[in-house]
């Protein structure tokens, strides 16, 4: 056992009454009462017992160079009911000298002890510091910024080896946005506290995992191993218009017991959408495992602080037998209108701890109040553009509130007949640009907005949103903190519709020279064409072109009447085309009196392509048209009866076919629906592309190798006769993380001595089961290598990292040596070398001089100095720097070495 683990054992009988010292948890917030002018609480959670600790002031540093003393606002502090844990509150108000970011904060000389993830066991000599950072705008302008209300306390208790749920639960008063994220905590500006470990990281395992929902706040530790007090910091942030402007650091305890005793469990729905003025109910049910325990249902969110909000909650929740049901009733009006969601934490505690304490289940629901749409939208249109109107009045037009600020009016060019979610605001990337804002004229009893910047032909898609905000207290007061409504149903209209409306470009027929297409079309609006004006005859000319760019009029496609309301063929079969190699573009040039009218929009028949690759068919396709395509259905040839079927839908450009047997043949055709969305036009506009086939064929290589390298240097230091010079390469088992491996046949090793070297290949392993390969290079054990796995169709994969091993050197010379002449020890030289290649060996005598020198790794000195002279007895020193050679062939200084010879004659 580790010496954290004695020490648990040792400090922990786990009692929260223990010994004393001081902070538990705390935070700062605040309000924004004037321009320059906040009030601030620092709330803090203290151990009750230590008496001596106990503050009735606090020094509170405003971020300005000034700080002030705070006394306790809440008398002596109140202590929790059977627990030693006491509630501080200290509140003061300060005017800062300008509008600019403040850090205020706060520091406290000691926590409470044993911590066990903080400087565990000495966790008392680290400094408490909190601190809150907030931004003060020109209200005039940006309005007030008040910061987040955090609604759950900053402590709360657990039990080992069961779930714990936590969150802080903030909401914001003005309505700006919120996300949490985990952090160290502090001791002090910009300093972290020393050996800190999230709380997941004792008692470390699998079933030990801690996470933060960085949107709901949801703290999830599922489960506590080691009971005590564990301590985490969680930063609240607060988004206005995408930027942050405030955020709060709130340093909270986790307090894990050993207990008997299982959670109770809440079920409800995670998510409602509503439009303002319906009424919600959210039904929950409650039940323990527990059957002898009593559980007491709580819930904690900005809809129970917000003035006005009509919420049917029991307030005053006592313990309940389980199973039982409950609900929450709300009421919404349109003052409730807003694109951030209202967050309701419900809360179940048993009382498994005590009588009023026990094992707790968190359920966060996010409530979306979403303004309702403008309806009965109509379009008008003259020579001076489209006149857009819709219903009025506006439900949510609600003077009293003084909350809804007007329309916003949208365009497209050509439909996009989306559903409409009730839990998605606005229209954002759906293609529309906005053309008006905060509209508000009324004309015959009606909103409406004139779109005079358009041209003819075009089709015009319109939607319109309701907006709302709050607004400053300036003499000309400024919004702030928008929300906008669901959007209207769509409508579309076109400017001066005196040409002709594609509705078909339709494929019949797939052929390299004999296909057909059957385009079709709509003839203008007489009453935008103005037949007095331009007079009889009327002529109809169908244009045909490959690249969308040269039209070449179609001769059999030339239609005239001599009055507009005669009847004539508004359609041609076009044929003896090739509908294979690519698509065709169409145009319908329109005539009156042979003067040229106009060109209709082009469209553009549909053209599949497929790219096919192992075991499925990729199928893409762009279709331009003129109307809107929104759904697209893949029909596939049923090799049985030999009829297309319905095969798949979807709303994008691509689809992949998947599961299909390599080598084998499938054919498909596509299927295109779209619209208009235009009065007088059709519901549904539906074309064919031509058929085209594909075969799977497996070119698809597997999964890369993770390679790993070892040597057996570790064998040869502890055992060097039996030592064998081998490398050992080991790699996972392709086929486990990707499908593309189903078909794996075997794996392919390649080495080289210098990684710029081309590699050779030294062994093919077939098979799946092998993954690893051993290898004796020939340079020592200096080598690098590589990787691959191939299937049956011959597919490679990409080579894996390539690695490089080094020798394992060992050199060693002995310490005496006898020149004597008698056979033994005549020749000084190392008792082990293993890889050095060359040396630089320096001998001195007792005065420093230079006796020997030499580069031969073996040394082989006979005694006799640099003259040839026999050296005398005595001890002499030597320095030895080893070389050997490196992967590259470079020579490489390994390591230098020292020592002395005792030279004996």
């Amino acid at each position: 056992m580790d010496l954290r683990g004695i020490l648990i054992i040792l400090i922990l009988g786990f009692a929260f009454t223990a010994q004393a010292t001081h902070n538990r948890s705390g935070e700062i917030t605040y309000r924004q009462t004037g321009p320059l002018t906040i009030e601030a609480t620092i709330t803090t959670y203290t151990k009750a017992s230590s008496n001596g600790a106990d503050r009735d002031t606090l020094e509170l540093n405003w971020g300005d160079d000034t700080s002030t003393l705070v006394g306790r606002s809440n008398g002596n502090g109140e202590v929790l009911p059977g627990l030693d844990i006491k509630v501080n509150y200290y509140t003061a108000s300060h005017t800062y000298s300008g509008r600019a970011t403040y850090t205020m904060w706060f520091i406290d000389p000691n926590r409470v002890d044993n911590i066990l993830n903080l400087n565990f066991p000495n966790s008392v000599e680290i400094k408490f510091y909190i601190e809150t950072t907030f931004t003060l705008f020109d209200d005039q302008f940006n309005g007030l910024n008040n910061s987040a209300v955090l609604l759950q306390p900053p402590i709360d208790f657990a039990c080992a080896n069961q779930p714990f749920k936590h969150n802080p639960n903030a909401y914001d008063p003005d309505g700006d946005s919120l996300a949490y994220e985990l952090v160290v905590p502090l001791m002090g500006r910009d300093t972290l506290v020393p050996n800190y470990e999230l709380p997941d990281q004792i008692g470390i395992g699998p079933n030990n995992i801690l996470t933060l929902n960085e949107i709901t706040g949801d703290l999830l530790w599922d489960a506590p191993v080691v009971s005590g007090e564990y301590n985490i910091a969680i930063k609240i942030k607060e988004y206005r218009n995408g930027t942050l402007i405030n955020s709060i650091i709130r340093d909270m305890q986790i307090l894990v017991s050993v207990c008997e005793n299982n959670p109770p469990r809440i079920e409800a729905v995670d998510e409602i959408c509503v439009l303002a003025g319906e009424r919600i109910v959210i039904p929950l049910t409650v039940n323990d495992p527990d059957e002898d325990q009593l559980v007491q249902l709580t819930a904690t969110g900005a809809i129970f602080e917000i003035d006005g909000i009509q919420v049917d909650w029991n307030e005053n929740p006592v313990f309940r037998p389980t199973e039982f049901q409950d609900s929450l009733i709300w009421n919404t009006r349109c003052l409730d209108i807003r694109e951030q969601p209202y967050q309701v934490v419900f809360r179940a505690q048993d009382n498994g701890l005590s009588s009023s304490q026990g094992l707790t289940d968190l359920k966060t629901i996010r409530i979306y109040v979403t303004g309702p749409p403008p309806l009965d939208l109509d379009t008008e249109v003259d020579n001076e553009g489209i006149l857009l109107s819709w219903e009025s009045p506006y439900v949510c037009d609600v003077p009293a509130d003084d909350y809804f600020r007007g329309f916003s009016v949208w365009r497209k060019i050509g439909t996009n007949p989306f559903p409409i979610d009730t839990c998605e605001a606005g229209l954002d990337n759906r293609g529309y640009e906005i053309q008006a804002y905060l509209v508000q004229d009324q004309m015959d009893g009606r909103f409406f907005y004139k779109d005079t910047d358009i041209e003819t032909g075009v089709v015009y898609c319109y939607r319109v949103l309701a907006n709302f905000s709050l607004k400053t207290t300036a003499a000309t007061p400024q919004f702030f903190n928008f929300s906008r409504s669901l959007t209207s149903e769509e409508i579309c209209a076109t400017a001066n519709r005196n040409v002709p409306l594609l509705t078909a470009a339709d494929v019949r027929a797939t052929d390299t020279s004999n296909g057909e297409i059957f385009v079709s079309w709509l003839k203008p609006i007489p009453e935008q064409l103005d037949t007095i004006e331009n007079p009889g005859p009327y002529r109809y000319q169908l244009e045909r072109s490959q690249d969308n760019s040269i039209y070449t009029p179609i001769p059999a496609a030339n239609f005239t009447s001599q009055f507009f309301a005669e009847d004539i063929d508004t359609s041609f079969l076009d044929i003896d085309l090739n509908t294979v190699a690519g698509s065709y573009f169409y145009r319908v040039a329109f005539y009156a009196d042979s003067q040229l009218i106009g060109n209709s929009p082009t469209s553009e028949s549909p053209f599949l392509e497929i790219t096919s690759s192992d075991m499925k068919n990729t199928l893409s396709w762009d279709v331009a048209s003129s109307w809107q395509n929104y759904e697209f259905e893949i029909y596939r040839l049923n090799d049985e009866s030999m009829i297309f079927e319905l095969h798949a839908e979807t709303r994008e450009n691509e689809y992949v076919d998947k599961d299909l047997e390599n080598g084998e043949e499938y054919c498909y055709f596509l299927r295109t629906v779209g619209t208009y969305n235009l009065p007088a036009t059709p519901e549904f506009i539906i074309n064919n592309s031509q058929e085209l086939c594909g075969t799977p064929l497996d070119t698809v290589p597997p999964c890369i190798p993770e390679l790993l390298l070892t040597n057996a240097c570790d064998d040869f230091l502890n055992n060097p006769e039996d030592w064998e010079l081998i490398n050992f390469l080991n790699w996972n088992d392709v086929t486990i993380p990707c499908a593309e491996s189903a078909d794996l046949a075997g794996y392919r090793v390649y080495y080289s001595i210098n990684p710029e070297d081309d590699f050779e290949l030294i062994a093919e392993i077939q098979g799946t089961e092998t993954t690893n390969y051993n290898h004796s290079p020939e340079m020592g054990s200096i080598a690098c290598y590589y990787v691959t796995s191939f299937d049956f169709a011959g597919n490679e994969s990409n080579p894996s990292e390539t690695l490089c091993i080094s020798n394992c050197p060992q050199y060693e010379l002995p310490n005496t040596f006898t020149p004597n002449g008698d056979g033994a020890n005549d020749v000084f030289f190392p008792r082990k070398n293993r890889f050095i290649n060359t040396v630089s060996f320096k001998l001195f005598n007792e005065w420093g001089n230079l006796v020997f020198e030499t580069t031969d790794p073996q040394i082989n000195w006979d005694g006799m100095d640099l003259g040839g002279r026999p050296v005398d007895e005595g001890v002499y020193y030597y320095t030895c720097n080893l070389f050997e050679i490196t992967s590259d062939g470079d020579m490489n200084e390994r390591s230098s070495i020292s020592g002395f010879i005792q030279v004996i004659r």
